[in-house]
C-alpha cells in the first residue's frame, strides 16, 4: 500500500488532474480556476472562469481544452483566452464532465446524463465526440454516468470509467475515432464497509506500462487495473473523496496525483477549501513493490 503526501492543499473541488511537459495541471471546479503546479507544490492560476469548468486536456500543440460542465461547452484557451469549439447542449442530456483530447485535437467528453445533485433520477448516457471541425456526435453504448476516460497513446483504445455501474470500458476506436467495438474491460467491487453495491470509478488515467489507474470516491481508495482485469487496491483515503488521478511519464521513480476532497457537491458554497492534491512515489518501473 503506498504512502502519499499533500502536495498542495487550500482548493474547492480539484478535479481532471493532467500531467503535461513535466508539469501537473488541476481544474478546481468551484474554484472556477484552472492552476498549473512546479515540483514544489506552488501553484499559478492560469485561467479563471465564470462558470463550473471541469474536464481539461491537452493537444499535440500544446493547446488548452475545458469543458463547462453546466454551460456543456467545448473551450480551447490560446493566450490565456477562451475560445469555443463546440455547443455540445445538443448531444449532452445533461452535465458535461471529463475530458481527453487526442493529438490532432479530437475530443472525447463524458456526460453524467443527469443532475445527481438537484435529485435528478439516473438516466444513461454516451460518451461525445468532437471532431476537429467542432461537429459533436454521442459515440459507444449508453451506460450509467459515464465520467473519467483515457486514450492509449497510438489512440486506437479509449478507456471509460462507469460510476453507475462500477465498470471500467475499452472502446476499440478506428482511424476515424468511430467505436469498432466496447466491452466491460473490468468491474469494480465495492470497498470493504462500503454502503454501495459496487464501486465508483471516477477520474482514470493510463501508466507508462499500459495500466489502468483509477479514482473511487466512495470507496475512498485509488486502485490499480492490470492488463488482464485484475484490481489493487494501491492508496487509501480514510473518511476522503479520491476524484481523479495523473501519472508521470518519463521518470523513474513516477509519482502519482490525486485529487481529493471531503465533500463532493459542485453547489456548494465557496468557503472553507478542503479539497488538496496528494502524491505518492511509485517504486521503480510503477511496481507496486
Amino acid at each position: 500500500m503506498l504512502s502519499y503526501e499533500k502536495l498542495n492543499a487550500g482548493l474547492f473541488l480539484p478535479e481532471s488532474p493532467r500531467w503535461v511537459r513535466d508539469e501537473l495541471w488541476v481544474s478546481d471546479i468551484l474554484g472556477r480556476t484552472v492552476f498549473r503546479f512546479d515540483e514544489l507544490g506552488r501553484r499559478e492560476s492560469v485561467v479563471v472562469f465564470d462558470g463550473d469548468q471541469s474536464g481539461i486536456d491537452f493537444d499535440e500543440a500544446g493547446n488548452l481544452y475545458v469543458v463547462l460542465m453546466q454551460g456543456c461547452v467545448l473551450l480551447r484557451v490560446a493566450g490565456g483566452a477562451p475560445t469555443v469549439v463546440a455547443d455540445l447542449s445538443g448531444v449532452a442530456t445533461s452535465l458535461c464532465n471529463d475530458l481527453v483530447v487526442a493529438p490532432d485535437g479530437t475530443a472525447f467528453v463524458s456526460q453524467l446524463g443527469f443532475d445527481p445533485w438537484k435529485g435528478e433520477a439516473p438516466r444513461q448516457s454516451c460518451v461525445i465526440r468532437v471532431d476537429t471541425n467542432g461537429a459533436a456526435t454521442t459515440i459507444g453504448p449508453e451506460m450509467g454516468g459515464p465520467n473519467g476516460l483515457a486514450l492509449t497513446p497510438d489512440q486506437r483504445q479509449l478507456f471509460v470509467a462507469e460510476p453507475g455501474g462500477g465498470n471500467l470500458w475499452r472502446f476499440d476506436l478506428d482511424e476515424r475515432y468511430d467505436v469498432v467495438d466496447a466491452n466491460v474491460f473490468a468491474h469494480l467491487d465495492p470497498a470493504a464497509g462500503s454502503q454501495m453495491p459496487f464501486g465508483t470509478p471516477d477520474g482514470i488515467c493510463l501508466d507508462s506500462q499500459g495500466r489502468l489507474w483509477v479514482a473511487d470516491p466512495t470507496g475512498s481508495r485509488v486502485v490499480r487495473v492490470e492488463s488482464d482485469g485484475s484490481i489493487e487496491v494501491m492508496v487509501e483515503f480514510p473518511g476522503l473523496h479520491p476524484l481523479a488521478v495523473a501519472v508521470t511519464s518519463g521518470a523513474n521513480p513516477s509519482k502519482l496525483f490525486v485529487t481529493v476532497v471531503a465533500n463532493v457537491d459542485i453547489y456548494a458554497p465557496r468557503v472553507n477549501p478542503t479539497g488538496f492534491v496528494a502524491v505518492a512515489t511509485l517504486p521503480a518501473e510503477g511496481g507496486s513493490g
